[in-house]
């Protein structure tokens, strides 16, 4: 009898530790959602994105609701960490394999690519990637020599003392190359991180550093002093930032909001004010068949614009939405064709 009462409780015992490894394993892979929570903030706490708690858990809006349960992707880590992980060195000089807590924003930026290159490069359809998966993060499909190997080339400004940034560049090397420190590069430039992108445009010449503009939108008349947006230009740079998170007031590739965006891609052209939803409104002109380079506008919280982007043709346009980031939506979808108020043309 006492051996039958030791037994029993052994496999309580046993079975107590099981159930306690099988609650703690599915703990660690779904979110109570509280208040305040938002797909937005999951997705950055859990190092994933918006796309991928939207498919594991197949809503089909961003809409969640307190004390909802989600599953988070396998490929994110179960709890949010600080810690920084270095990247691996590419096994061939091309390839980095994905480490915990990656997202393709992430990898993009470590090799200075940018979302929509990564994308190409590795033949992907969605933003989700997986711990051990190998990218491609050279930009050729091939294996070639090392970059190191092949004959320097001298790094040049044109003439209006700007420099296009090439792969593998640093602030410290451009610096360096045109004889200036970190932080004048970073002032003349208005960079607030030490983050560049490949054929991203820095003035290297003081003589170019301009009168710093006020970053308090505005609604004034607008300056185009730098001359006209060539509009294939400007699109090509906004799809650049594919992937970019939102931020409130956000002006930089760190993080943009709606108009913070429009403001960084045609800044790259022209000299121009940092404006609101409403600022870009009121001074551009009303079209009624939109074209490439457009605006568009939407009323999403309150009365008058409140969102925007820039129109790319076929019923398209690319912005930087609160839930998704820097994305590329259509006019026809039924969120935005409710809350469509019309297109207009910043001047050029």
């Amino acid at each position: 009898m006492k051996k039958r009462q030791l037994a029993l409780s052994l496999g309580a015992i046993v079975g107590g530790t099981f159930l306690y490894q099988a609650s703690a394993e599915a703990s660690a892979s779904t979110v109570q959602v509280k208040a305040g929570d938002t797909l937005w903030s999951l997705s950055t706490k859990y190092h994933t994105t918006v796309e991928a708690l939207k498919s594991v858990n197949k809503l089909s809006s961003n809409t969640i609701h307190i004390g909802q349960t989600l599953s988070i992707p396998s490929a994110s880590i179960s709890q949010p960490s600080n810690k920084e992980e270095k990247p691996s060195a590419p096994a061939t000089g091309s390839t980095y394999k994905v480490q915990s807590g990656d997202t393709l924003w992430k990898v993009a930026t470590r090799f200075n690519m940018s979302v929509e290159e990564l994308k190409r490069l590795n033949a992907l359809s969605s933003n989700i990637i997986y711990i051990n998966q190998t990218l491609k993060v050279n930009g050729s499909n091939s294996a070639s020599t090392p970059t190191t190997s092949k004959p320097a080339e001298t790094p040049s400004k044109d003439a209006n003392g700007t420099y296009k940034v090439q792969r593998g560049d640093s602030l410290s090397k451009i610096a360096s190359t045109f004889h200036m420190s970190v932080s004048e590069l970073k002032q003349i430039n208005r960079l607030t991180s030490n983050t560049i992108y490949v054929n991203q445009q820095l003035k290297v010449s003081k003589s170019s550093q301009t009168t710093t503009p006020t970053t308090k939108p505005s609604t004034s008349t607008p300056s185009t002093s730098n001359g006209t947006l060539n509009v294939s230009q400007m699109i090509s740079d906004a799809k650049r930032y594919i992937g970019v998170p939102y931020k409130w007031g956000g002006t930089t590739p760190s993080g943009f909001d709606c108009s913070g965006f429009i403001y960084y891609v045609t800044k790259q052209q022209i000299s121009t004010t940092r404006y609101t939803t409403a600022g870009y409104w009121s001074v551009s002109t009303p079209v009624s068949n939109p074209q490439p380079g457009d605006l568009v506008f939407f009323n999403t919280y309150s009365s008058g614009p409140t969102h925007m982007g820039i129109y790319l043709g076929n019923r398209q346009f690319i912005h930087a939405g609160s839930s998704t980031g820097v994305t590329i939506a259509s006019l026809d979808n039924s969120y935005w064709s409710k809350r469509y108020l019309g297109a207009k043309r910043f001047p050029k």
